[in-house]
């Protein structure tokens, strides 16, 4: 078949890969078939960039780089600039795929210089894809360098994309501050959209910027004005993810103005919305900020449900984000995988010479030493929590490399302290105290302050390291290697591996162990966020079990303890006794005084309670100006005597408001938990018959209401 006709068909194949990739690639394979080795290398490199593309959109990342990396060169070396860029672009498509942006924006800035060294036409949803690639970086300088590149081109073109694209540098200016330029550009893309009544989605984004714009100018009104018309367009074209995220914005406008009950009707319903479509990343934002709205309403059991619910979307996204790292560490092992594959092929083929031999074994046993690393890194993934797991680690390596040292440290930011997670030495897994960050002598400690790796290889070249009390025999390693744990352009930590010998690595080990601090990064950036939001949630947690005001326990959470006390009475038969203390005459301490003062006087009494109380005693308060002590393995006069210590200690207080002293009393009814009783409420029931006799006898006194 003439190539002409060939070039053509294969034109064609290239224009189907958006629209239809499975006919893409059967198309591009049959082409293949077609071709012979010898005479047509270029246009077998040029179908094969073509199937690499098809790949790409099916998520065969692996094979779809494999085959990109092998035809590049071809097209290089016979200077086909159009395929070039096309080998860029598909490189670029699948890198983007894998999550790894930088590598994907330097295969799209390739292709663009080719394309501006050659002449060729730009094309602007190229440089906007750039730009976008660029956001997601957070290098916002260069997204908005390749937009307004963009808008150049397009406005050359007269393409319709630029509506889109200066809305899209309104958004940057106004993530820059710049209020008016943000402005400027989305008053032009509002002018051109009249023009183009059709492009509904961007019209959507001018609206939702000029809402933003008026919230930061805190122009309430109207920003609310241009959100509901989002909102209205994004409901006419039937887009959930978009009316999801406009209601958020609506939610966050409320708040802002602390008005939280509006602001939590447009976040239910933002999650209603984005839970019916999954859509993960949103879920995670509003549960949070729910989360933060229902604890400004002090209704602290929402809160606590949707932040518990918001650490679960957070784990599936991060557990989402530790397979993509996976993803791309396996991909690009397999690609190697494939080329030394090939490689080795070729020399065992070739059998030129026993060098080549010999370079083929060792090619294999690097290939094996990848495995047993990934092996060790998914290990380490899957078992993130377990310090056992790392201690295993140890061993493991010693299959690679004789490292008599392994260690695993973790950068505490809030203390400004590097934490010791894993150390072992000789087979002993050690305890080490944490240090500073500011620690001079440190390795570990230098490592993570200046974001490099360390290597000594042989003897201590330096004074700074500081030897370890073991408690093992003493011996200074000769070799040490540290390297910095980085999430997201974070130093989290880092790993050190260590021998007795000197040289001990060669580069070829050196790099299996990057490749596993790459493992370990991904692993503990997990228990760290893992480990913040259990922090947050076991505070707000607590919250939900604390009276506002007093700061003592609540009447759920008490009665949560009664319970759990009964069911410890009937297994062990150990005794306990409640106290109920209500405050005397407190309606005339409000109506003298007023509720700020009564306020006053309710807490100044509930911290005196807690400073009285034994270790092992809870207090909480009961409602209004009632308390409840729980005493545990305590019987009824030991109760009695603790009582009246309590009415001791209320009648003597001073309680100083407003330069005035308020004096205050109370009545006290004590009971104990009986072997008749089947349920705490007839406990509560005694000891509130006791008070109330208290009450009526002339109250500050104490009684006790006899369980036996």
């Amino acid at each position: 078949m003439a190539t002409v006709l060939l070039e053509d068909q294969l034109k064609d194949i290239w224009s189907h890969v958006h629209s239809d990739s499975k006919q893409a690639m059967r198309n591009a394979s049959a082409l293949i078939k077609q071709l012979d080795p010898l005479t047509d290398k270029l246009l077998i490199a040029k179908t094969q960039v073509t199937l690499a593309y098809c790949y790409g959109h099916e998520g065969d990342n692996a094979e779809a780089l494999d085959l990109v990396n092998r035809s590049t060169q071809i097209i290089k070396d016979a200077q086909d600039i159009e395929w070039h860029v096309n080998a860029n672009r598909v490189t670029g498509f699948v890198y983007a795929s894998l999550g790894d942006l930088k590598q994907a924006s330097d295969a799209f800035e390739e292709g663009l210089v080719l394309m501006k060294e050659h002449k060729m036409p730009i094309d602007p949803y190229y440089l906007n894809n750039l730009g976008f690639i660029y956001y997601e970086l957070g290098e916002y300088e260069q997204a908005y360098h390749q937009i307004l590149g963009a808008m150049e081109v397009a406005r050359e073109q007269q393409h319709d994309i630029v509506p889109l694209l200066l809305s899209n540098l309104a958004d940057l200016q106004l993530l820059f501050g710049n209020i008016e330029e943000a402005e400027g550009f989305n008053n032009e893309a509002f002018h051109l959209l009249k023009k183009q009544p059709h492009q509904k989605a961007s019209l959507a984004q001018c609206y939702s910027i000029y809402g933003l714009i008026a919230r930061e100018r805190k122009e309430w009104s109207k920003s609310l004005e241009y959100l509901q018309k989002t909102l209205e367009l994004n409901q006419e074209m039937n887009s959930k993810y978009s009316q999801a995220a406009t209601l958020l914005d609506i939610g966050m406008l409320y708040s802002v103005q602390n008005d939280y009950e509006a602001a939590l009707d447009y976040l239910i319903q933002a999650l209603e919305l984005s839970d019916s479509i999954q859509a993960t990343l949103l879920q995670r934002d509003i549960l949070e900020k729910m989360a933060e709205t229902f604890k400004q309403t002090g209704d602290f059991e929402e809160a606590y449900y949707h932040l518990k619910r918001f650490n679960e979307v957070n784990e599936q996204i991060r557990t989402k984000e530790v397979q993509d790292q996976i993803s791309r560490l396996m991909t690009e092992m397999k690609v190697e995988q494939m080329q030394k594959d090939a490689e080795i092929e070729n020399l065992k083929l070739k059998r030129l010479s026993e060098q080549a031999k010999v370079r083929a074994e060792v090619l294999e046993e690097s290939y094996q030493d990848l495995i047993t690393i990934s092996e060790i890194g998914r290990r380490i993934i899957a078992n993130q929590e377990n310090a056992e797991v790392l201690y295993t680690v140890h061993k493991d390596l010693n299959k690679l490399m004789e490292a008599h040292i392994f260690g695993l440290c973790i950068y505490n930011k809030s203390k400004q302290e590097v934490e010791y997670r894993a150390f072992v030495e000789q087979g002993h897994l050690v305890t080490l105290s944490n240090k500073s960050i500011h620690d001079p002598k440190s390795l570990s400690v230098h490592c993570i302050r200046e974001n490099k790796e360390v290597h000594i290889v042989k003897g201590v070249a330096m004074q700074d390291y500081t030897p370890r009390e073991t408690g093992i025999e003493s011996r200074n390693p000769q070799s040490l290697h540290f390297f910095p744990l980085v999430m997201n352009e974070d130093v989290i930590g880092a790993i050190t591996i260590q021998s007795y010998q000197s040289n001990a690595f060669s580069e070829r080990q050196i790099e299996m162990l990057r490749i596993l601090a790459l493992y370990v990064s991904i692993a503990m950036s997990n228990v760290i966020k893992s480990e913040q939001l259990r922090e947050q949630t076991k505070k707000l947690e607590e919250m939900t079990k604390k009276d506002s005001l007093t700061n003592l326990y609540n009447l759920r959470h008490m009665k949560s303890l009664l319970k759990d006390a009964m069911e410890t009475f009937h297994k062990t038969h150990t005794p306990f006794s409640i106290i109920v203390i209500d405050l005397d005459h407190f309606k005339e301490i409000n109506d003298s005084y007023g509720h700020s003062c009564g306020d006053h006087v309710l807490q100044e009494v509930s911290r005196h309670f807690l400073e009285f109380a034994r270790q092992e005693d809870v207090v909480a308060r009961w409602g209004g100006e009632e308390f409840l002590i729980l005493l545990p393995n305590t019987p009824l006069e030991e109760a009695r005597v603790i009582g009246e210590a309590l009415r001791e200690l209320v009648e003597d207080l001073s309680i100083l408001y407003q330069h005035m002293t308020v004096e205050v009393t109370a009545t006290l009814g004590v009971a104990t938990y009986s072997s008749r009783d089947w349920h705490v409420d007839e406990l509560i029931e005694r000891a509130d018959k006791a008070l109330y006799i208290g009450k009526e006898a002339g109250r500050n006194q104490v009684v006790v209401y006899g369980s036996e």
